[in-house]
């Protein structure tokens, strides 16, 4: 990408041939990316480019500066330090999901704190016996989710 001339270049070197900014549906701002058909029609990584069929490929980004700073905290993402900051927080985010999952800790049957209260500490005592309970079972750990990007990468 080159930011200045908002040229972008392909992975067989193709130029774009018409850049500009947009809103995506939800009315936040993007910058888009769209090559020729000339240089897309017969490429052959076409389908790692793209899945239209009668398209080119267009490439939709974020404003420069989120997408620069996006870049930056992915890239801090693959260093020990994060990782090992990060492994406390995956922990609990396990045992948030299966709560929400499981037993529906987003929604209170209750008004009131003090039930509200009581609602949380059954659901945890839930989550502490289901997790025994599949601990003394010998039943597997589930696997982690692959983000669709990681999963592209590993190809």
């Amino acid at each position: 990408m080159d930011w200045d001339t908002l040229t972008a270049v392909c992975p067989q070197g193709h130029r774009n041939t018409w850049s500009g900014t947009a809103t995506d549906r939800h009315g936040k701002p993007r910058v888009m990316f769209t090559f020729s058909m000339t240089d897309c029609t017969p490429c052959p990584v076409r389908s790692r480019c793209t899945h239209a069929k009668t398209a080119a490929r267009t490439v939709t980004l974020r404003p420069r500066e989120q997408h620069e700073l996006l870049r930056d905290l992915r890239a801090e993402q693959q260093t020990e330090h994060w990782r090992k900051r990060y492994a406390a927080r995956s922990g609990i985010e396990g045992t948030i999901s299966q709560a929400v999952r499981a037993f529906d800790l987003r929604r209170c049957r209750y008004r009131g704190l003090a039930k509200t209260r009581i609602q949380n500490i059954l659901i945890a005592t839930a989550v502490n016996l289901t997790r025994l309970d599949a601990w003394f079972a010998g039943k597997p750990l589930g696997r982690t989710r692959v983000s669709h990007l990681a999963a592209l990468t590993t190809t």
